[in-house]
């Protein structure tokens, strides 16, 4: 598998076209990626430059299930200079995933945290909605677009301002375009609870009050969250401007 500029590797693709995963080389990103591409679409992986030995091994593990499947897209899309390549219109992406993130602690005059998360959540995802936008007579268009959240747009925590508003607005926008662009396309939301924490987690006794005020008494998985992203995305065909917690029951917690 060889790569071109942007690391774009072309193949035939298949005849239910294309998805294109935002961060989708690790954790949630890769489940998401793994569970579209086991429906039959080939997936674009959009992974940062310093993501890229991820996004190679997880290109290697489909090719070998399924070949010519895959794409890399490397893009930063907190960079100045980032814009969206021409090639994914053409590319025939049905489903878009706007998955892409950054969890850090801000308060509100944390002016450059807040424009990093915005550039990330909200920024570039529009950028390529507008480069995705289905245009008339299009055979292979986009259809369907799922936005991962997150429950704290609801409940928001506290010291993460920005990656709450950043959050906020892309989940506004989501919810904003299932009007502005039906019948074509169906916008739907996904909001994460608590999912695998990182290797580096070593909060025990946090993580075990974080257990107890779970109703199901566990935290997620990634297949969860890719279960869910796969059914917006690709069965729920008359759902749009939707929201859908996968918190084990967390947000409606009422203490």
């Amino acid at each position: 598998m060889t790569s071109i500029p942007e690391s774009l590797s072309l193949s035939d693709g298949s005849s239910q076209g294309w998805a294109l995963v935002t961060g989708g080389s690790g954790r949630g990103g890769a489940a998401i990626v793994r569970a579209l591409h086991a429906r039959g679409l080939s997936v674009v992986i959009h992974h940062t430059p310093r993501s890229l030995d991820k996004a190679m091994a997880l290109q290697a593990e489909l090719e070998l299930l399924r070949p010519r499947s895959t794409e890399r897209w490397a893009a930063d899309f907190t960079a100045e200079d980032f814009s969206v390549p021409a090639w994914l219109a053409s590319r025939g992406v049905t489903v878009l995933v706007c998955n892409a993130s950054a969890y850090h602690a801000s308060d509100v005059g944390n002016i450059e945290r807040t424009d990093i998360d915005i550039a990330i959540h909200l920024g570039a995802h529009a950028a390529i909605l507008a480069m995705l936008r289905p245009r008339p007579n299009q055979l292979l268009a986009l259809r369907s677009v799922v936005a991962v959240t997150d429950i704290s747009v609801d409940r928001a925590p506290k010291g993460y301002v920005s990656y709450t508003t950043a959050k906020g607005a892309l989940q506004s926008m989501i919810l904003a375009l299932a009007n502005d662009w039906a019948p074509h396309v169906r916008f739907n939301v996904v909001q994460p609870g608590t999912l695998l924490y990182p290797e580096s987690w070593s909060d025990i006794e946090r993580a075990k009050r974080i257990n107890e005020s779970i109703p199901l008494g566990r935290i997620g998985t990634f297949e969860e969250l890719a279960g869910a992203v796969a059914y917006l995305a690709i069965d729920a065909t008359y759902v749009t401007g939707q929201v859908l917690a996968v918190d084990g029951g967390r947000s409606r917690q009422l203490y």
